[in-house]
């Protein structure tokens, strides 16, 4: 396959909390067109914006000149791209390459944080839209104001909690042993001291230290470990985990709607559309019905 067309062009996602991203289109000599959103989280991804962009213009002519097969793929690896353009770039050829069926969705749990009261009142809305599992956002929160929020929510929800390595270990164990051990789905990055958690416990998930630890032996030999949260804009490829053993959870870095379906995808080629995934974070943006994926920048602003 040529790939005979290469437009990319800045993205407004969401207007109040200047969320962009960049729209790429790639057409074959078919004709054929496959979009993606390319959209480093800004703050936490290990590119800006604008070295995507520029990545994105060195990239071209290469996409331009080259016969692509899936085998051919691997050649991306050779090219250290930042995570959020490899996956994009990835994305939209395998759309050409070897598309998988739109309407196919995964499962997502729903998305909670925010304050005491906003959580409480979101925990209703997402509960009567039909969800059942969720997560809950409670680094920022003190065990005692946690333990509140997860009793209200424990039966109506299989919880997975997420403490962003905010909470020191002592307190996470206090925390947690008011509950039975299997009373989560999992605990997300439950202590500000990674190393601890190869003694920790309960069930939890590996988030931040994924892509902060190169050598994840010490936690792979653990019992309680049962997910990886992998977010494929700040960590691509993600080939290499699936070797490990714990359940692959995708997850969003807030993109747009091209982005969101970008990873669905993703689920879709692994054959995870059992498992739930965080994708549920568009709820979270101005107007979840405007597609802002498909707006350029100096339009959306405008």
């Amino acid at each position: 396959m040529m790939i005979q067309s290469c437009k990319f062009d800045p993205i407004l996602i969401d207007s109040r909390c200047f969320r962009k991203g960049i729209l790429l289109q790639l057409t074959n000599q078919k004709q054929e067109t496959a979009t993606v959103e390319i959209s480093p989280l800004p703050g936490y991804s290990e590119e800006t914006l604008d070295q995507a962009l520029q990545q994105l213009g060195m990239l071209q002519k290469r996409l331009l000149t080259k016969w692509w097969t899936k085998p051919a793929l691997h050649y991306l690896n050779t090219l250290h791209l930042h995570p959020s353009v490899h996956f994009g770039v990835e994305s939209a050829l395998l759309d050409l390459l070897d598309p998988v069926r739109t309407d196919t969705t995964c499962q997502r749990y729903a998305l909670l944080f925010g304050s005491f009261d906003e959580i409480l009142l979101r925990a209703e809305t997402v509960y009567a839209e039909g969800f059942r599992e969720a997560k809950i956002k409670l680094g920022h929160f003190t065990p005692e104001a946690a333990k509140k929020l997860v009793d209200a929510l424990s039966d109506k929800f299989a919880l997975r909690l997420d403490l962003n390595r905010k909470w020191k270990t002592e307190q996470s164990l206090a925390f947690c042993s008011h509950y039975p051990q299997d009373h989560f789905v999992y605990i997300e990055e439950p202590s500000s001291t990674p190393k601890d958690l190869v003694d920790f416990p309960y069930p939890y998930a590996l988030d931040e230290t994924l892509r902060d630890h190169k050598n994840l032996q010490p936690f792979l030999q653990t019992e309680h470990l049962k997910a990886f949260i992998v977010k494929p804009t700040m960590q691509y490829p993600i080939e290499p985990l699936f070797k490990l053993g714990p359940k692959i959870i995708l997850t969003s870095s807030f993109e747009g709607p091209t982005g969101i379906a970008q990873i669905e995808r993703l689920a879709t080629r692994h054959q995870l559309n059992e498992t739930y995934h965080g994708l549920d974070t568009l709820r979270y943006f101005e107007n979840t019905n405007d597609p802002l994926s498909n707006r350029p920048l100096e339009t959306a602003t405008s």
